[in-house]
Parts: structure tokens; sequence; C-alpha cells
């Protein structure tokens, strides 16, 4: 683990920035400093979505343990369903920004022709959407756990099937 760390500290503090940049846009890069990108790419779009969650959660479909929905308050049924069609919507928009962000900075294209690419990339990114919304809502249903809970749970689980899925599947590397 040293030497990954003290690779991805010499790829970015032995070099000119000029040269950085431009082994960072041909992607060529060491696999630790790949792996950064990937995860800095991927907190941008986590912020993306999770403010898209919130704020659909706070204002236009109730999320939010207490609110009141039609003078009552909100069930934990009806907050888990809610969260779930905000998670969906974010999930299209952000599945967009993070390709055009994979394929700028992370990943090496051509393993698949790009329409296919782009459609196994969704594929993947889906199959571990579906997978979080299973863990989530199911956490909020069957515990009542709160909401920013329920959706740290769906971003470790993207995470990390996405990351493997693209590397060794969706891109050349």
């Amino acid at each position: 683990m040293p030497a990954l760390i003290s690779e991805l500290f010499t790829f970015f503090f032995r070099q000119h920035p000029s040269e950085i940049w431009t082994r960072v846009r041909e992607r060529d890069v060491p696999w630790i400093v790949q792996l950064a990108l990937y995860g800095f790419c991927g907190v941008l779009a986590t912020v993306v979505a999770v403010t898209q969650v919130v704020i659909l959660s706070k204002t236009i479909i109730p999320a939010y343990e207490g609110m009141i929905v039609n003078g009552q308050m909100m069930t934990d049924a009806l907050r888990a369903k809610n969260l779930f069609i905000n998670n969906t919507i974010a999930f299209f928009t952000t599945n967009v920004l993070v390709y055009l962000l994979n394929v700028t900075f992370v990943f090496k294209r051509g393993r698949h022709h790009p329409s296919l690419e782009f459609f196994y990339f969704t594929l993947i990114n889906g199959l571990s959407f579906i997978l979080s919304q299973i863990a989530g809502p199911w956490l909020v249903h069957q515990f009542g756990v709160p909401t920013n809970i329920a959706i740290f749970t769906n971003t470790v689980f993207a995470v990390t099937i996405n990351f493997l899925a693209r590397k060794f599947f969706v891109f050349r590397g």
C-alpha cells in the first residue's frame, strides 16, 4: 500500500502541471491515479445526484421524515416510495454526467462502438442503481433509517460495482 501512495504522490508532485494534464487527457496514468480520478469524478457526480435528490425530497416529491403530506404525517412507506422516485430521476441526469466525466478523464474508449459503450455503461449503472435502491429504501421501510443514511448506502453500492465493471467490461482500461 505505501508503494501505491508513493506512486500517487510522485505522479502529482514530481511532474509539471502541464505534463499531468496531458497524461490525464490521454489516460496515460498509473492505476492508483486512475482510481483517484475516478473517485474525484464520482464525488462530483454524487454531489450532483444527492443535491437533486435532496431538493426533490424537500420540495416537489416529499421524502423526508416528519413532513406533512395531505394534512397527515408522512408514513415510512410513502417516504420510501418517494425516495425511490427521486433517486430514479437523479439517476438519468447523473448517468449522462458521469459517462462524460469517465470518458474524458478516467477510462480509455474503444472496447465497444460508442453507442454500445454507452448502452453497457448505462446497463451497468442501472444494475447497480437497482441493487442500491433495494438496500436504501428497504432500510427506510424496515427500520425507519433516516433518509440521509439511506442515500449514503446507495452511494457505497454504486461506487463499488461501477468501477470494476467499467474498468474491465465497458472501457479498454
